[in-house]
């Protein structure tokens, strides 16, 4: 009852350590559909051994007019110091783009490091924004050199607009995250579209940055080459198969942040799992009515990495997750406090959007609101400069109908940062 490892002939050891919670051990008889939710946090193993493994990289820059000056030179320093990172072993590529894109380092190993450097010194700013344009040549110079064993990864940096290609820009993503290459989607300033940028990254099975002044663009960039050199497994992805009558509802990436997940298909991809960081994910399912009493399975989870260069170690772990039915409540049916965590933290990131989705729908007074709220609830957990800032903004909505782009900005990334730390999992 509850969660039941499932076993099968295999001698390799896991690569992954699973900690799985669920909501209820005990599921009431009765005429209505219910909540249940499961928690999965996946580590390696630490007999796993972290070994670095080839990486296939492609760096696209924008040098929009808007990027001259501070943000330019944060950049190149940035990308001078991801060269000087690069192994022999290693693909890299450079493209910078405006409203056209330019290929400044055609994607190879064994780079001229000095010749590179200097490649990039003589960017200059200029011209307008079209992200499409720089997407498209980025993931075209990462094409001729994916191998079964690199690590292939796209960060895109941009700090404006793009107008009319946003569809053809999440397609790519989501074709990109098909085929085992990941995005960082990185945005400088105010002016860009976290939405798009968001979403590129979610479908890929990457990540996204809101930078918020030119000075962290280094160390963002020093971030994302050490997190792209821990990789452990390349792909990691959920596989869910419910009995009929259990329906997931909604699915969200816990940690190292919190994002929606798509659930349009039973097979979630979470992305590249690095040594040191696990992933979690939380998940909301409905169970339909159930008349009659007695232990039921209710899914089968399959958590899978592609591991390169570790062939002798297992790549999967499947568990059962079943539930008791009864016609009154036993007792012992408390929710873990992790689950309890995480629904409260969630709760507030899901208010940061449904106050965006008023806004945009033009309901003032609900957006407002919800702001008020979502101020107080911050504070009860400790977070006075994000409350500060999600009342500052509620005001200036309430005034004038709208938010500053700066603020809607922290309020979201902010909101997003809320994850669940490893001692809260550790402790249930």
């Amino acid at each position: 009852m509850g969660v039941l490892k499932k076993t099968e002939e295999s001698e390799k050891p896991s690569a992954f350590n699973l900690n799985i919670q669920i909501s209820h051990k005990h599921l009431a008889v009765s005429n209505e559909e219910q909540a249940f939710y499961v928690l999965v946090n996946v580590t390696p193993t630490e007999s796993l051994p972290v070994l670095r493994l080839p990486l296939n990289l492609c760096l696209v820059l924008d040098r929009s007019t808007s990027m001259q000056g501070m943000r330019m030179q944060q950049v190149k320093e940035g990308t001078r110091q991801i060269i000087e990172q690069i192994t022999p072993e290693d693909s890299l590529g450079v493209v910078v783009f405006s409203d056209r894109a330019n290929v400044l380092l055609p994607s190879r190993r064994k780079i001229d490091k000095s010749r590179t450097k200097a490649a990039i010194n003589s960017i200059q700013s200029g011209g307008g924004t079209e992200l499409l344009q720089g997407l498209v040549a980025g993931l075209k110079e990462i094409e001729p050199n994916r191998t079964q064993q690199s690590v292939n990864h796209l960060i895109f940096l941009t700090d404006g607009q793009t107008y009319g290609d946003e569809l053809s820009c999440l397609e790519k993503s989501k074709w990109a995250g098909q085929n085992q290459i990941s995005l960082t989607t990185m945005g400088v300033g105010a002016d860009w579209n976290e939405n798009l940028l968001d979403q590129m990254a979610t479908v890929s099975g990457g990540s996204s940055v809101y930078i918020d002044t030119p000075t962290k663009i280094v160390d963002v960039f020093k971030s994302a080459m050490q997190t792209l050199s821990t990789v452990v497994a390349r792909e990691l992805t959920v596989n869910i198969d419910p009995v009929p009558g259990v329906r997931l509802k909604e699915a969200f990436q816990m940690t190292p942040y919190i994002c929606r997940l798509g659930t349009t298909t039973s097979r979630i991809l979470l992305g590249p799992l690095t040594a040191g960081l696990g992933k979690t994910l939380l998940m909301e399912f409905r169970i339909r009515a159930e008349a009659n009493a007695g232990e039921k399975n209710l899914m089968e989870l399959k958590i899978e990495g592609d591991i390169p260069s570790r062939a002798n170690y297992r790549n999967w772990e499947s568990v059962y997750i079943s539930g008791e039915f009864a016609a009154k409540s036993s007792g012992g049916n408390e929710i873990p406090s992790v689950i309890v965590t995480a629904l409260g933290k969630l709760a507030i990131f899901q208010m940061q959007e449904k106050a965006m989705s008023d806004l945009e729908n033009g309901k003032i007074t609900e957006a407002t609101q919800r702001l008020e709220t979502m101020a107080a609830r911050l504070l009860n957990i400790g977070e006075t400069e994000l409350a500060r800032a999600a009342l500052l903004e509620s005001g200036r909505l309430a005034r004038s109908g709208h938010l500053s782009a700066e603020g809607r900005k922290k309020i979201r990334y902010g909101t997003r940062s809320l994850s669940i730390l490893p001692k809260e999992i550790d402790h249930d």
